[in-house]
């Protein structure tokens, strides 16, 4: 083969390189340029040929980079990698900074020295290491915490930027509800920007759940890439304000990886690139479904700690109401009981007064209907309460509940008044369960209304007969804004009041209308009395 042949051979070989290939003339400036390197950096050969070669390295090690070019030239090495320490960044036409392998050499033809310059990147490579390396990492740092807050937080931020610009977690209730609980952002180090995504209570969710959807994925078990991201964003975002701010924080893929428990589906991580031209690969889909099997395991690893320390509290304090308020009834049957022994004993006949049997026979009750409420308690505590509902006209049952307590009121000096609309609906309800939520009611407007109030029961029907309303409203001092959002907490008691009975009462309440597929709700101001209501289906 002759020279000329070659050297032909040889510059067929350079262009078609993978790798780029540049040649530079003894003042480093750019005589050759092949086509590894167009697709590498993203200028063409005629739009980079007679450039300085520090023109395709990022602008803050420029400076160092001719300062290592000019000693590579007078050194005695002919050849060497520039990476030799660590790997160097390129730098695209569009600004995207790149890692690369780089390796130089010296060569004269004909007393005229040129320096080949051969460039490899390695963005898949670096990404997969980063990816290792943030795996190895997330076990430890997970671990580190069972706060779930905290455990949320480290899910959202640890895969970014690595896997996306920002990110967003989503966690599923046994209904199927979702919570957007938390997000992160690669660049944002203020909440402010993300708090708008978030939600703190569980939303339901259209179904079947749309395509792009965290629940469907999560259902179906595999992590997806989506590029539809406005259908992903609609499927998302319900409210208009929170994906107004998402579009905002920009969507061009967004990698969604199911978090699940064994066969539960407890959430969804999704991964989103903001700019055009970042789409996730199959790479990213590798080490985000392992990331995903670190988080679920974290998360379970969380709630198990958190139910443990509620069993534990939970404990705690039903042996405090046990200690305490069974105590009253106890010590009022013994001390019955040991005045009537103390006749026996000095050989007297025992005499029994009616009074005596009466005050035994209601602390009984009292105990009995303390240990009733433990029992339902736990039975709505682990969704175990049952009830026999049927169609019935829920009138009757009312106003046997208010009789009973109107001579309790008239004693207490408030005036009890009952309001029943005419024609109403059938329900479906457990007639003993019914009566039980509106004792609970009245027990608790008798004992926080002062003398000279008025508790009023309203019953009527409501959304076109679909439902029935059962009100309870009293003049007493109302309650605080702050304390009504744990009123319906199990043994929960405003702190301003003496404690005043086991707190259990509108725990139990709400789960025996609940159970009803019904609601209740609670309407208060502070020194202005308060309307608890609850609503039974038509049936």
């Amino acid at each position: 083969m002759s020279e000329h042949h070659s050297q032909a051979a040889l510059s067929a070989i350079i262009d078609i390189a993978a790798d780029g290939v540049i040649a530079l003339d003894e003042r480093f400036r750019i005589v050759r340029y092949n086509q590894g390197a167009e697709r590498i950096f993203q200028w063409t050969e005629k739009e980079m040929l007679g450039e300085p070669l520090d023109r395709l390295l990022p602008l803050a090690s420029r400076a160092a980079h001719r300062g290592h070019m000019r000693a590579f030239a007078a050194g005695t090495v002919d050849a060497r990698r520039m990476a030799e320490r660590r790997v160097i960044a390129g730098v695209r036409r569009n600004g995207d900074e790149f890692p690369a392998d780089a390796s130089i050499a010296r060569v004269t033809v004909d007393g005229e020295r040129t320096f080949m310059v051969v460039i490899r990147d390695v963005s898949e490579r670096q990404r997969v290491e980063d990816g290792q390396h943030m795996l190895a990492m997330s076990g430890w740092v997970l671990a580190a915490s069972l706060d779930v807050e905290s455990t949320l937080a480290t899910i959202a931020e640890m895969p970014l930027p690595l896997l996306g610009d920002w990110s967003l977690v989503e966690l599923f209730s046994d209904q199927g509800h979702v919570r957007r609980a938390a997000a992160a952002h690669a660049v944002t180090t203020s909440g402010t920007e993300l708090a708008p995504l978030l939600t703190t209570r569980y939303e339901p969710m259209p179904s079947p759940a749309p395509y792009g959807s965290a629940v469907r994925v999560a259902r179906e078990g595999e992590p997806v890439v989506i590029t539809a991201v406005e259908q992903w964003l609609d499927a998302t975002f319900l409210d208009p304000v929170a994906r107004e701010r998402a579009r905002s924080l920009g969507a061009h893929s967004v990698l969604i990886v199911p978090l699940r428990a064994g066969h539960r589906a407890i959430g969804a991580l999704s991964l989103v690139r903001a700019r055009e031209g970042t789409s996730h690969g199959a790479d990213d889909l590798s080490i985000a479904e392992q990331f995903g099997s670190s988080a679920a395991l974290a998360l379970e690893n969380t709630r198990l700690y958190q139910e443990a320390r509620e069993a534990v509290r939970d404990r705690d304090e039903l042996l405090a109401i046990v200690s305490h308020d069974l105590r009253n009834p106890v010590n009022a049957i013994v001390m019955l009981t040991g005045a009537l022994m103390a006749q026996s004993d000095a050989g007297a006949p025992v005499q029994v007064e009616l009074e005596q049997l009466q005050a035994m026979r209601g602390a009984a009750r009292q105990a009995d209907g303390l240990i009733q409420d433990l029992q339902d308690t736990s039975r709505i505590s682990a969704g175990r309460m049952r009830i026999d509902a049927r169609s019935v006209d829920i009138s009757d049952a009312i106003m046997e509940s208010c009789d009973l307590f109107e001579a309790t009121a008239e004693s207490a000096d408030l005036e009890l008044t009952v309001q029943i609309a005419e024609s109403l609906p059938r329900v479906l309800a457990d007639v003993p369960r019914v009566q039980q939520v509106l004792s609970n009611l009245l027990v608790n407007a008798i004992k926080f209304t002062p003398p000279g109030g008025q508790i009023h029961v309203r019953v009527a029907a409501e959304h076109d007969d679909a439902a029935v309303r059962v009100s309870v409203t009293d003049t007493g001092p109302g309650i605080d804004e702050a304390d009504k959002p744990r009123l319906f907490e199990r043994y929960w008691q405003a702190p301003r009041l003496l404690r005043a009975g086991s707190g259990l009462g509108l725990f139990i309440a709400k789960g025996i209308i609940e159970a009803h597929n019904g609601s209740i709700t609670v309407e208060s101001t502070s020194g202005e009395g308060t309307t608890i209501s609850f609503v039974l289906p038509a049936g």
